[in-house]
């Protein structure tokens, strides 16, 4: 473990609070680059408090909690902005970087990269670029608390500047894994978050929502639209839960008392857990929905896949932006027209 490393956590929110916080327990040397809000909490709390579903309950402080940039470079930045507040920030990373730094994009849904990578040359910077997800749930509560609501760990690409990092969490008993092959890892990960919009849309914790069958089947009917838009376009998926990805709408669309049965051996969660795109709507943000089940219309019309349930919940999701209320019934209204 190298613990000179100079870790940044950027547009540290719910999941970048998570990792600072395992990241310092597991003795590295990690800043946040937050807003004042988060910073005012975390400083009046006394650091990063984490809890989880199996009864973590930890505080620990970061190195540093920035505002905004200091005269300071780091060797590992973790970007934890959303997709839609990538290109703005680019140069941003590039002032708090040198040219061996690693950039580890930890952004839901596709196209992070690209939008990095073209943003990058555009202002005649390199930078190494790898990919991280967060596969589980963090809600963020009031007084710095950070929940981890459902089961997984944090999954990246495998590489050299990343190793230290999985020994650290790994060696602290946090869960960690290196995947060569990201490219499944993000087209399954896309297969889960197709949930996020309708846990937004339903106003409901997860494990609420997904007790009610008509919202399991309009989440395993969006879920059938991605895996016929895998399957034209060659994609692979990475799996996340105990069930493989194919099976996941079928035992959605199963009754309640058999599907609760299979849930809790394929998914462990909280009563406490929500969507990252709820907390969005309800503090009046954009989402990242255009990279979500966006992205499954977009490749559809590529590969020629019919979508019509990802675009009513795109739709749907964009009039919550606009503070008008939308519903299921809805929804289900305008794909049966």
């Amino acid at each position: 473990m190298n613990n000179r490393l100079k870790i940044a956590i950027f547009g540290a929110g719910s999941t970048g609070c998570y990792l600072a916080g395992e990241l310092a327990l597991a003795g590295l040397d990690v800043s946040l680059i937050c807003r004042q809000r988060i910073k005012d909490a975390i400083v009046t709390t006394g650091g990063i408090h984490l809890t989880d579903y199996l009864g973590l309950d930890k505080v620990v402080m970061p190195r540093q909690l920035l505002t905004e940039l200091k005269d300071e470079t780091f060797d590992l930045v973790f970007v934890t902005v959303k997709c839609h507040q990538l290109e703005g920030v680019v140069a941003k990373l590039l002032a708090m970087t040198h040219s061996q730094s690693s950039l580890v994009l930890m952004q839901n849904g596709l196209g992070s990269r690209d939008l990095v990578a073209s943003a990058l040359k555009q202002q005649h910077g390199s930078r190494q670029l790898l990919l991280g997800i967060t596969p589980f749930n963090v809600l963020q509560k009031a007084n710095a608390v950070f929940h981890k609501g459902t089961e997984g760990g944090f999954v990246f690409q495998e590489h050299d500047a990343l190793q230290p990092i999985y020994h650290a969490l790994t060696t602290h008993g946090f869960s960690c894994e290196l995947k060569v092959d990201f490219e499944s890892v993000i087209h399954g990960k896309l297969l889960l978050n197709l949930n996020n919009a309708l846990n937004a849309i339903m106003d409901l914790p997860i494990k609420q929502q997904l007790s009610q069958r008509p919202t399991r089947i309009w989440l395993a009917k969006a879920m059938r639209e991605w895996l016929s838009v895998c399957r034209a376009a060659g994609f692979s998926l990475g799996q996340f839960t105990r069930v493989k990805p194919q099976y996941l709408p079928f035992i959605l669309s199963l009754p309640d008392f058999l599907f609760s049965r299979l849930a809790k051996a394929m998914l462990s969660i909280d009563d406490k857990a929500r969507s990252s795109m709820w907390e969005d709507i309800q503090a009046k943000r954009t989402t990242e929905i255009d990279y979500l089940n966006g992205a499954v219309v977009r490749l559809g019309q590529e590969y020629g896949v019919n979508t019509p349930v990802n675009a009513a919940i795109v739709e749907a999701i964009k009039l919550l932006e606009q503070g008008h209320k939308v519903s299921l019934t809805q929804l289900i209204q305008r794909t049966s027209k």
